[in-house]
């Protein structure tokens, strides 16, 4: 099948959007453009358009579709694996905050309104409690105002440099989920460089395409520092070892043994593997440490809620006795 009907049949099957964009990158090609700058004016990713530039210049395009097609299968599937491991905790975290909210904002001053009532010297667990709900109004005013303010500053400043260090700086500062997020971003980069090299792409532009790719703010930089050193001579192993804090000395080591005996496609291939595996056991771990601590939180503050709220009446009922 040749490439106009190819790309029939994608544009038939697809819908909205989707389609309009077939349509649009099959009137660039036809009209004379490259495949490649037909999807750079479309805004498609740095990799996107990279590899399928490689391929078409290599007269290899089916092979750059191929590879395109494994990476995007991948990252789906390591998606999918981030996302159930933690949407049951985050699900339990959101209802605990929502009944933590509604006891202090609606059960505590009921009552509130009670003892008032009775009147006399209430325990002090139970004075602070009724404090805290008097504060809860201004407290989620304060929550909802800095959530606006994030957002806002997120979307006016997300392809800033400060905004985009001082976000991976607040991210790779919180006790395990640095460690996952690293994991993650040198995993990506040695699925991205394996696929790149045994494909035959050169390897400075393979690390500009990665680079392109990544997320975290300081690995784009440290990739951009190494492509620097590559092309001047250095080994990546060399370059990559300036990061201690983003990557581990097992990637260091392996990476040289890579370079050394000209093996580099096997030896991020063997890394992005292990680093997968390590990733995927972590969230299960976290996972199952996360479902039950979270549960018995839950259970101790609607529990101490609950007892600061009894505690005068259990004392009035001694008293009685």
């Amino acid at each position: 099948m040749n490439f106009a009907s190819s790309f029939s049949v994608i544009t038939e099957g697809a819908k909205g959007r989707e389609k309009e964009l077939y349509e649009e990158l099959f009137s660039d090609v036809i009209s004379g453009d490259s495949l490649w700058l037909a999807m750079r004016a479309q805004d498609f990713s740095a990799l996107d358009y990279g590899v399928v530039r490689v391929g078409e210049e290599s007269g290899n395009l089916m092979a750059a579709l191929a590879f395109l097609s494994e990476y995007y299968e991948r990252k789906e599937a390591q998606r999918r694996a981030i996302v159930g491991a933690i949407s049951y905790p985050a699900i339990v975290l959101i209802v605990a905050v929502v009944i933590v909210i509604f006891m202090l904002s609606v059960v505590v001053p009921m009552f509130e309104q009670v003892y008032t009532r009775m009147g006399g010297e209430l325990p002090g667990l139970t004075r602070f409690i009724i404090g805290l709900s008097s504060w809860m109004p201004m407290f989620l005013s304060i929550v909802l105002g800095a959530l606006g303010f994030v957002y806002i500053l997120h979307r006016r400043y997300h392809d800033v440099p400060w905004y985009q260090s001082l976000r991976a700086k607040i991210i790779l500062a919180m006790p395990g989920l640095s460690s996952l997020v690293k994991k993650s971003q040198v995993s990506r980069f040695c699925q991205i460089l394996k696929l790149l090299v045994s494909s035959d792409v050169p390897l400075i532009q393979s690390l500009e395409l990665v680079s392109g790719i990544l997320t975290l703010y300081p690995y784009k930089q440290s990739l951009s520092y190494v492509s620097d050193e590559v092309r001047a001579g250095s080994l990546m192993a060399d370059a990559f070892a300036a990061y201690p804090e983003l990557y581990d000395r097992k990637f260091l080591v392996m990476l040289r043994v890579g370079e050394e005996t000209n093996s580099l496609d096997a030896m991020t291939k063997t890394l992005s593997d292990d680093l997968a595996e390590e990733l995927n056991y972590q969230i299960k771990q976290m996972n199952n440490m996360l479902e039950p601590a979270l549960i018995i939180f839950i259970g101790v503050i609607v529990a101490f809620v609950l007892i600061s709220m009894y505690l005068p009446m259990f004392k009035l009922g001694m008293t009685i006795q």
